[in-house]
């Protein structure tokens, strides 16, 4: 696997963070994890197309998580791809999640269906679905009644948990044990914490009783962006914490 960070910053956009998107190298396939404003761009920025895309996960249904879907698939439709790229793009998230792709055909109608290549929905509940080269595990987040944490999991036992915007919750500490990398929010401040994110103190909890090899933290904000962040998080020894930037790679 090889994780790529298109935008590890908050609602807010900023200079040097755009708002949640990554990019998953995953059993020879490309997948997004939300796409939020930007997205897209950072896509091409980073020296990928988005006819290599071949699925995209959603966490939930807030604008910084999905917002340029509609531009993703607008692009589809009239741009066309470099050979044999081109494919159908299926779209995994929460059963209500259908309502949105409903509404934006509804808004958009022919702009942003392609038949020669088109996108799929497909609803998501909390369990277990295999593909041909991988298989995600699907839990419950603590942010909102569709909020979903995907665990991705590969031949060879590597793995890597993408959690959304979430709270500590006992099915998170459920879903990240023993994970290779953990990809999670913290986005509040032990001194103003806010329901359904997390904080330096949770994720002390949630890393001593998971023990993930890898702590990568995104989707900072402005009140999380500083240099001792890391400092405030209790972290058992044998796991690594690092706080993430546009455009790392990681190798997984």
């Amino acid at each position: 696997m090889k994780l790529t960070i298109l935008g590890s910053g908050y609602f807010i956009p900023t200079k040097n963070r755009n708002c949640s998107g990554y990019l998953l190298e995953i059993g020879g396939e490309s997948v997004l994890l939300d796409s939020g404003p930007g997205t897209l761009r950072q896509l091409i920025r980073s020296g990928h197309s988005i006819w290599e895309i071949s699925k995209i996960f959603f966490s939930h249904f807030h604008l910084d998580h999905t917002a340029d879907l509609p531009s993703i698939l607008f692009t589809r439709k009239y741009s066309k791809p470099d050979g044999d790229a081109g494919r159908e793009l299926s779209v995994y998230a929460h059963p209500e999640f259908g309502r949105f792709i409903e509404g934006f055909e509804n808004l958009y109608g022919n702009s942003i269906v392609n038949l020669d290549y088109p996108y799929r929905f497909h609803p998501v509940q909390i369990g277990e679905y295999s593909f041909d080269n991988f298989n995600v595990s699907v839990f419950k987040g603590k942010h909102t009644n569709q909020s979903l944490i995907y665990r991705f999991n590969v031949m060879g036992g590597k793995s890597l948990i993408y959690t959304g915007d979430t709270g500590l919750s006992k099915e998170l500490i459920l879903a990240c044990q023993n994970t290779s990398v953990l990809l999670i929010e913290c986005s509040s401040s032990n001194s103003n914490p806010v329901e359904g994110h997390m904080t330096p103190l949770d994720l002390s909890v949630l890393i001593h009783k998971s023990q993930p090899e890898l702590t990568l933290l995104t989707h900072i904000s402005p009140e999380t962006d500083y240099e001792s962040l890391i400092d405030e998080i209790s972290v058992p020894s044998g796991c690594i914490v690092k706080k993430i930037e546009d455009f790392q790679t990681f190798e997984i």
